[in-house]
């Protein structure tokens, strides 16, 4: 396998792992949030 093919290849991945872990990140955000103002407002 070419050297750029393989460095494409690695960079796709770490990209599509930081967009998965921003994802989860948001969703969390967005969960914790939405407890909290249940419990304010309960």
């Amino acid at each position: 396998m070419p050297m750029y093919k393989m460095w494409s290849y690695s960079h796709t991945y770490i990209d599509v792992t930081y967009r998965c872990q921003c994802i989860k990140r948001g969703l969390t955000h967005t969960y914790i949030s939405e407890s909290y103002v249940m419990t304010s407002v309960s």
